[in-house]
């Protein structure tokens, strides 16, 4: 097998990473790193699979001679952005790094600089690929060399080979020149021959091979349209023809390839870099170094050598140290006997901030088997307790009540600190086995999220990584992935001991940093006060669970079923013949094939389809009776899927209940989410979709009691735009809705129209989200000039909303992030040009500025209602308890002798969760079930 030879195209495939990854990706200090990512992304996936034995990258360096032939040359294209024209450059110290040679020459284009490597590779004997975001250099490609680019995805990729061009052009790979001579290229503004396109010119050169054959034969051309066009585009077809061929001969470029032969490198100066630019999922994909004395430049304590150490006086001693072989430390402690459980809980119970953390059978707290607990209390001073293991070493194990009787006393009392990543799951497991954690908690991942709510890496092992500089080893080298994946309690005690005690240990190094990052940045009031106390009230909700009413949802699927059916036979019959429905191509096909519905401003799916998603079908409602089954029909198939065959198989077996999973991490704007159920997400808009609550019931003896925020959103835009007519009519008790439409429409109150109220409604709402006037217009029946005529009016009678919107734009352009009434930031860089964006990106970012002060601070509201809330309860001996939270709704279960103090609690604690210039108002209701419900 020859050698290979990989060359890269350094700024095509930036550039496709540029427009193919999100502008928002940037490092903490303000870096734009889409490029680069891509980039390296790339470039590790070509050395993994290509496994090449020589790499060089070419760069463009500036104007060409082409552009000295034809000054319009890429005349079109905008100029180089400039948080591109950065990342180019971070890419070049990267490929530096990495030891692989770059190649540029005046004059010339990165394409002609690779296409003569790639022509001298030919001549060496090796077998050539060359990567690259287009399709320029495909006419490049010979037996021995091979393109490689990336397709409609910049992660897929396409292989050009003579053959393969064959199939897609019909045409040998040098005739791509002559092609694009006579079609011309839009992107690089070459102009071609106008008049002539791409079918007509394949068809001319599958006749007379080249650009100078054809002009030798134009009398032959018996098209009169195609021969005038030729003879009067001649200058314009060889003009072109000079712009798009690839010099192969670039003067001073010469292949080395010893110089390019793919090095050994310095991994932990990748590593360092990497780690600068938060590229944590990189790291793991460099491929291995063998240099001398090349181990990670950051700290790794995610694969120590040696035996690992016993706690205390337990632990064996080391060896003394030879010139041979110096001995190693003992990274961490396994307890696995009673001298040693001693030991510990006596050196807890001196710390002053504890770190803990449980290895478990499953990522489900309220089913999982707790495995082993891990602890630390200094810097480097972790052990592990394992107490389910049934792998090697688990003989040793103390028995579990043994060590939950030890802990139990240190643990649930407040003198130390308590910390643990993600403390959520952990309270829950510990709190099955009887342990409740005492405050004062600090979580890790909540702080980092307050910190950066736009992060993507809260997991330990980024944080470790990006704030420690420490590689963790991943969870999937214990467990395994896929198929073979395994559960923790199979794996070796020791191999779980290094890895549970890291995690301890680096939580523990974790906060001091983060302590001073949430005071820097004013948000330790939120996190001590709110966030913290609100874990474990999160906890015991979820530990409460809920019952539901599993036979209601079963006749409820049986009676779906029937409906579905019957309204499945009634679109085959409109359509005339039967298909599957559930297919969108085929639905495209019925829809606009079939039935002939128009297609004007639809776009196309990378399947060549029409689109048939739920907007575009609701753009056709009155054009077909089959449009509206359609939509009933999916409608119909989502509630089955997603709720009612979906919730009774989420049924706890040993609780019979439903244990939602709240995320305190969820959304930027810091509002509560849940999964397993996703109980956000219940439709309540329609009858059908309401009636789904009513599986959530009440057990015998007590009662659901709803207690939900009226209008809290506008209640706080009033508070925050301090507009005195809205405040005015928030004091007064009016309908809101109302009072607006009348003062917008200049008519009394009892003369608005419900219509009225509605718009009224929806440009009340939608304030707080930026609407526009095109927004307006797509949600009302209005037009354009009328949606913009009453956002005018709407403004005018509400200046100070005015006011608090322009305001607040300037805020966030002006210092990059935006706050809540209780501090909680959220940053759009993007508005302060850190990041790369157009006009809708811009106005995405403007209307979530907007809305975060709002919709954040009532999730700050609701939250300090609940940790008061559950405070109260306690104190007051009640049986009530908070089961579920639905954006700004708290669901209690309620025995039924505590209705009415329930109700009057509760009521009371949310109306007092914060003073609001429109005072918070909440209505509560009680009954049966989450549907069937009656005002209390």
């Amino acid at each position: 097998m020859c050698a290979k030879l990989v060359l890269i195209d350094g700024h095509s495939l930036a550039f496709r990473a540029y427009h193919a990854l999100p502008p928002e990706m940037q490092t903490r200090d303000g870096e734009p790193t889409n490029a680069t990512f891509g980039f390296f992304s790339m470039l590790l996936n070509v050395l993994r699979d290509e496994k090449p034995d020589f790499v060089a990258v070419a760069f463009d360096v500036g104007k060409t001679f082409r552009h000295a032939e034809f000054a319009e040359y890429k005349g079109t294209r905008d100029r180089m952005p400039d948080d591109l024209r950065l990342q180019v450059k971070r890419i070049q110290s990267l490929v530096e790094a990495f030891n692989i040679p770059i190649f540029t020459r005046e004059g010339f284009e990165a394409d002609d600089v690779l296409g003569t490597l790639a022509h001298q590779g030919d001549g060496k004997g090796v077998q050539t690929v060359i990567v690259t975001g287009d399709r320029d250099i495909v006419q490049c490609v010979t037996d021995q060399t091979t393109v490689l680019t990336s397709g409609r995805k910049f992660s897929d990729t396409i292989y050009y080979t003579p053959e393969s061009v064959k199939e897609r052009y019909k045409l040998a790979p040098k005739q791509l020149i002559d092609l694009k001579a006579l079609i011309g290229d839009k992107s690089d503004n070459v102009p071609g021959v106008r008049g002539v396109g791409e079918k007509g010119a394949t068809d001319l050169l599958l006749t007379y091979s080249s650009l100078e054959n054809i002009y030798d034969h134009l009398d032959e051309i018996t098209a009169k349209r195609t021969r005038t066009a030729l003879e009067e585009g001649r200058d314009s077809a060889f003009l072109s023809k000079r712009l798009v061929t690839i010099i192969t001969d670039v003067p001073g470029v010469a292949l080395d390839l010893e110089a390019c032969r793919l090095k050994d490198y310095d991994r932990g100066v990748m590593v360092e870099l990497f780690r600068e630019l938060e590229f944590r999922t990189l790291v793991d994909r460099l491929p291995d170094s063998n240099r001398p004395g090349n181990e990670l430049a950051s700290e790794t304590v995610a694969t120590p050598t040696g035996q690992l150490a016993l706690f205390a006086d337990m632990a064996p001693q080391p060896a003394a140290p030879t010139d041979e072989a110096p001995a190693e430390p003992m990274p961490y402690g396994l307890v696995v006997s009673e001298e040693g459980l001693a030991r510990l809980v006596e050196t807890l119970q001196q710390a002053s901030l504890i770190a803990f953390d449980t290895e478990t059978t499953a990522t489900d707290a309220q089913q999982a088997n707790l495995v082993g607990i891990s602890l630390a209390w200094e810097e480097g001073q972790s052990a592990y307790i394992p107490v389910g293991h049934r792998a090697e070493g688990a003989e040793q194990q103390l028995p579990l009540e043994q060590v939950i009787a030890a802990l139990k006393p240190v643990l649930e009392d407040g003198a130390a600190e308590k910390t643990a990543h993600n403390a959520e799951y952990d309270l829950t497991m510990l709190g099955r086995y009887g342990i409740r954690i005492a405050p004062p908690l600090f979580d890790t991942m909540i702080a980092e999220f307050l910190i950066d709510p736009g992060s993507r890496g809260l997991g330990l092992k980024n944080l470790a990584w990006q704030r420690l500089g420490v590689e963790m080893t991943p969870i999937s080298e214990l467990i395994g992935t896929g198929k073979k994946q395994t559960t923790m309690d199979l794996v070796p005690v020791e191999d779980a001991a290094r890895y549970a005690a890291a995690d301890t240990d680096m939580t523990w190094r974790l906060v001091p940093q983060l302590r001073r990052d949430l005071e820097e940045r004013a948000l330790t009031g939120l996190f001590r006060d709110v966030e913290m106390p609100l874990v474990p009230v999160l906890v015991d909700m979820q530990a409460a669970g809920i019952v539901l009413d599993v036979p209601y949802l079963a006749q409820m699927s049986s009676d779906l079923r029937a409906r579905l059916d019957a309204i499945e036979d009634e679109i085959y019959v409109l359509v005339g013949y039967r298909f599957n429905i559930n297919s969108t191509q085929q639905m495209s096909d019925v829809l606009f094939g079939t039935l002939g519905l128009p297609t004007d401003g639809l776009k196309k799916t990378q399947s060549g389809h029409y689109s048939t998603a739920a907007g575009v079908l609701e753009t056709l409602k009155g054009r077909h009776p089959v449009i509206d089954l359609i939509l009933d029909q999916r409608q119909l198939t989502k509630l089955l899927n997603t709720y009612v065959d979906a919730l009774p198989q989420m049924v706890n077996p040993a609780t019979g209940r439903v244990h939602t999973s709240f995320n305190q991490a969820g959304s930027e704007t810091g509002r509560i989410s849940s999964n397993n159920p996703n109980l956000q997400n219940i439709p309540i808009r329609s009858e059908l979709g309401r009636e789904i609550r009513r599986a959530f019931v009440a057990p015998a003896g007590s009662k659901l009691l709803a207690a939900d925020y009226s209008q809290v959103e506008l209640r706080i835009l009033a508070h925050v735009s301090g507009d005195e007519a809205m405040l005015a009519a928030f004091r007064a008790g009016a309908d809101i809705h109302r009072a607006t439409a009348a003062k917008i429409y200049g008519v009394p109150l009892e003369a608005v129209t419900d219509d009225q109220r509605a718009i009224a409604k929806m440009v009340n709402f939608a304030t707080s989200y930026g609407v526009s006037a095109f927004g307006l217009s797509s949600r009302t029946e209005l037009s354009r000039s009328d949606a913009q005529a009453f956002l005018e009016a709407y403004f005018a009678t509400y200046p100070g909303i005015r006011r608090y919107v322009d305001e607040t734009i300037a805020t966030a352009r002006q210092q990059g992030y935006v706050e809540t009434l209780l501090g909680r930031r959220r940053y759009f860089p993007i508005l302060t040009g850190g990041g790369r964006g157009g006009r809708n990106e811009q106005m995405g970012a403007e209307r979530a500025a907007i809305n975060h002060p709002i919709q954040g601070s009532a999730a700050d509201i609701i939250k300090i209602a609940m940790v008061r809330l559950h405070s109260a309860l306690r104190e007051r001996n009640l049986k009530s308890r908070m089961v579920l939270q639905v954006h700004d709704e708290l669901v209690l279960e309620v025995p039924d002798s505590e209705v009415i103090e329930a109700a009057a609690l509760v009521r009371s604690v949310m109306e007092g969760a914060y003073h609001l210039d429109a005072a918070l108002k909440v209505d509560a209701e009680v009954g049966p079930n989450w549907y069937e419900m009656e005002k209390v």
